[in-house]
């Protein structure tokens, strides 16, 4: 029976004092194997022919013949080509910020504001495309709730034009108050916001480097968060890692833990910040993620391991490869990822110039050779082609998560 197998090319594998752990990135399969077990998975070679039925129901093993890279790639074509299209329209009411974060990759950009005539103009493109297609918009910087006014006017111009969406907002949070919520709400169609905080007091404002230097905003924002969520605006909270701030992280995630514990539209995440001298490796990203792990009592708020383990296979990496997705700058520049904003020279063309978005297409990543022949090639479907493209390591958290959650096991 055995002969007619292969172990799947989406499987990982890793190996604990409780046994053989096995866990396939494409169906999401976990299993756990003792040892006269995965020897005979090792060798393909069965005397247990329930065992070996078993790893073949949940995709452990393959059929000799069967090409999973192939069936893989059939899947993301045809799931791009039938899904339910939604358009995801990130605009940029102004480039500037009132925080100076070291990591910021807009540095350099041009720091000015969006125009009525910008708002008009992309009102007037949505109103030709968007159909049946649903809308959600990111606000987006430069820190957004710095041009407020523009935010109203563009939604104002929505509404008239009979354009239904929602939005999602990223933000430092510092300029968030109750009349901020209201119009969050209200005006601009909210349902999630993300802020980021990169550690305690202390080096929140190291890092933030704030303009105007107030030090009741840490506080200000930690009570703020817990106003969002209770009227109903979800708030993921990102954690910035690098090779300097992980005590300080590991500090702030038992804070948010407490302060947040009854919050259920509160959770946080790690993200780990690419480039520069303390760029984190491979081994490092994972002990620090099983230590985080450890750490966390209550697993839901830090973004459930059950959303990395147990999903849909990607069909696209990011909006880089979703022909529906647009980033929009203060110069009225189009492009294809919102990392590109303020470079013109990569942009795909402007909102005041002749643009077809319906014939626009994208490239899909994931197809690098070490992509295709990688075991996590489901999970992240080739990462953030920005960052590959600054020759940077570009594969997503789940990558990490994954085998982090599996050592501890």
């Amino acid at each position: 029976m055995d002969q007619n197998y292969r172990k799947s090319q989406f499987n990982y594998e890793t190996w604990t004092e409780n046994g053989h752990l096995i866990y396939n990135t494409m169906y999401n399969s976990l299993v756990r194997l003792n040892e006269a077990e995965y020897l005979q998975y090792a060798g393909l070679e069965f005397t247990d022919e329930n065992l070996c039925k078993k790893l073949y129901d949940l995709g452990i093993l393959m059929e000799k013949d069967i090409n999973e890279l192939e069936i893989y790639n059939v899947y993301t074509e045809f799931a791009r080509k039938y899904r339910n299209r939604q358009i995801n329209l990130t605009v940029t009411p102004t480039m500037a910020c009132n925080a100076r974060c070291f990591y910021c990759y807009e540095n350099g950009v041009r720091q000015g504001k969006m125009s009525d005539s910008d708002a008009d103009k992309m009102i007037e493109t949505l109103s030709s495309i968007v159909d049946s297609r649903k809308l959600m918009i990111t606000w987006f910087g430069g820190e957004p709730l710095m041009n407020q006014e523009w935010m109203d006017y563009f939604s104002q111009g929505l509404k008239k034009a009979e354009i239904e969406y929602t939005s999602f907002m990223i933000s430092n949070g510092s300029k968030i108050n109750e009349e901020v919520i209201e119009k969050m709400i209200n005006n601009w169609k909210v349902t999630d916001i993300q802020v980021t905080m990169d550690g305690e007091e202390d080096e929140y404002f190291k890092r933030k480097n704030y303009l105007d230097q107030d030090k009741t905003v840490y506080f200000v924002l930690l009570n703020n968060i817990k106003r969002m969520a209770r009227k109903g605006i979800r708030v993921q909270i990102r954690l910035n890692i690098d090779g300097d701030n992980l005590d300080s992280i590991c500090d702030l995630i038992n804070d948010l833990e407490q302060i947040f514990y009854k919050e259920e539209n509160v959770t946080f995440y790690p993200a780990f910040l690419t480039g520069g001298k303390k760029a984190l490796s491979e081994k490092e990203k994972v002990e620090i993620l099983k230590k985080i792990l450890q750490n966390v009592k209550n697993q839901n708020k830090m973004m459930p391991v059950s959303n990395y383990m147990y999903k849909w296979p990607k069909t696209h990496a990011c909006f880089y490869n979703d022909e529906w997705a647009f980033s929009v700058d203060v110069n009225g520049d189009i492009f294809i990822c919102e990392h590109m904003l303020g470079h013109r020279e990569k942009a795909i063309g402007n909102i005041h110039e002749e643009f077809d978005l319906k014939k626009n297409v994208r490239e899909l990543s994931g197809r690098r050779a070490e992509c295709q022949e990688c075991v996590f090639l489901p999970r992240c479907h080739g990462g953030c082609q920005s960052v590959y493209m600054n020759h940077e390591e570009p594969c997503f958290i789940d990558k990490y998560i994954i085998k982090a959650y599996m050592e501890l096991l």
